[in-house]
């Protein structure tokens, strides 16, 4: 089975774009979750000087995410890129081995 795959988008807008950037990815989280082989979408903001909003999505495969990137769908994505004070960072990232709340765990009970 290939790897699931994230993308990441980091957009820092001028302030008084902020609401418009919000509402463009909001209007793109639902129709990209409907997306075969979307696993996740999520829009996350950070606080303060360096205020940013985060959009993530990640896939059961590179394929299926370059497929969306070219879409219509996407191009809404992009239009929100516009929007930021200065270039986006966007990491694309092959999750070759997922690890959760049990790495935690083992980490810490080794400690001591």
């Amino acid at each position: 089975m290939p790897n699931m795959i994230l993308s990441i988008v980091k957009i820092a807008p001028l302030l008084e774009r902020r609401n418009e950037v919000l509402e463009i990815l909001l209007s793109v989280k639902g129709p990209t979750l409907a997306v075969s082989g979307c696993l996740e979408c999520c829009i996350c903001e950070e606080q303060g000087d360096e205020y940013a909003i985060i959009y993530l999505e990640k896939w059961l495969s590179s394929d299926l995410l370059y497929r969306h990137i070219r879409s219509e769908l996407y191009s809404r994505v992009l239009e929100a890129m516009e929007l930021a004070r200065e270039t986006p960072q966007v990491f694309v990232v092959d999750i070759g081995t997922a690890e959760g709340m049990k790495l935690i765990r083992e980490i810490r009970k080794v400690e001591g």
